[in-house]
């Protein structure tokens, strides 16, 4: 289930409001959210259990979508969607700084072109799904992890593929592969690092999950 999402300030912490109506795809979602983008920052998708699973960002920069550029950040204090030029100078939040700080994975919504075709994948979203898909059978290869960390130090936005990833591990699964989770802990580029080991104090976010099952 999808649904059209607000991200507001409150005193300097992210408050999420969930509108009412209900979508079967994202891209139905994205389509009744690009009608009013200036009233919602994106699109929610919710798990069976109603739980708030993953964020879709719009590329909308700016309030009235004016700017021609896609939104590449957010502001740190108003959190409103921005691109390089018009975040230049500003206190601004990468998506897997937002990610960590709102305890969801958050990603980019697909880039309208102006011919009103979908524009092709940005690389740290391309990074960021290789990672998903391989960490379950790979993250116990130690040049796998080598290349893995080597990514997010170049691709800072593909962390979105590593929350993803360790999280649908099963219980089992973690077990198993316990010490290479802890070696990959060990790793990981020095900010991705401190950002996990900071949400391990919400144990219940995609970011905790991933921060404690490494063993930070």
């Amino acid at each position: 289930m999808f649904r059209l999402i607000q991200l507001q300030a409150q005193h300097g912490v992210p408050r999420i409001g969930v509108d009412a109506d209900g979508y079967g795809s994202e891209r139905a979602a994205i389509a009744r959210y690009r009608e009013t983008p200036s009233a919602f920052f994106g699109v929610g998708r919710f798990d069976p259990a109603g739980r708030l699973a993953e964020i879709i960002m719009d590329t909308v920069c700016g309030p009235d979508g004016e700017c021609p550029q896609p939104a590449v950040v957010v502001h740190a204090e108003t959190f409103q969607r921005l691109c390089d030029n018009c975040s230049f100078g500003l206190d601004a939040l990468t998506l897997p700084e937002l990610a960590l700080r709102l305890g969801v994975v958050v990603r980019m919504a697909p880039v309208l072109a102006r011919s009103g075709r979908h524009a092709a994948p940005e690389e740290g979203c391309s990074a960021s799904n290789r990672i998903a898909r391989e960490f379950a059978s790979h993250v116990g290869d130690q040049v796998w992890r080598m290349e893995l960390c080597a990514e997010l130090a170049r691709t800072p936005a593909a962390v979105t593929g590593l929350l993803i990833g360790v999280g649908a591990l099963s219980h089992r699964d973690v077990l198993d592969l316990y010490p290479a989770l802890c070696a990959l802990g060990t790793q990981l580029p020095a900010g991705i690092h401190a950002d996990l080991l900071r949400a391990t104090t919400r144990p219940h976010s995609p970011a905790g999950v991933t921060g404690l099952r490494l063993g930070l």
